[in-house]
């Protein structure tokens, strides 16, 4: 497996947000019956990516974006954040999430 983490680009916004709102709906669909909401809005993503300090990243996995993580890093005090990590849905169970976190 070739694992990259590296910056979001313009250009991944777009599938980066449905990819991750994906992952989170059908993973709670998966544990809830009869889930009828929207678990991760574009609202709140927006709102992660627009904090200050905030980093975004992509997952890339043999040349395909394929889950990321929001991190908020405070310089000044060193207590981070971790916002939102996520595989994409359909290829989880790989390591991809563990290699993310790492």
């Amino acid at each position: 497996m070739d694992f990259k983490l590296i910056p979001i680009e313009k250009e991944d916004v777009v599938n980066y947000k449905k990819d991750m709102q994906e992952a989170f709906q059908k993973g709670a669909m998966q544990e809830f019956n009869n889930l009828n909401i929207e678990i991760l809005s574009e609202k709140d993503i927006e709102e992660s990516l627009s904090k200050k300090g905030t980093v975004a990243y992509k997952a890339v996995v043999d040349g395909k974006m394929s889950g990321g993580v929001i991190i908020v890093i405070d310089e000044t005090t060193q207590h981070n954040h971790l916002d939102f990590l996520y595989v994409k849905y359909g290829i989880q169970g790989k390591g991809i999430g563990q290699k993310i976190w790492n």
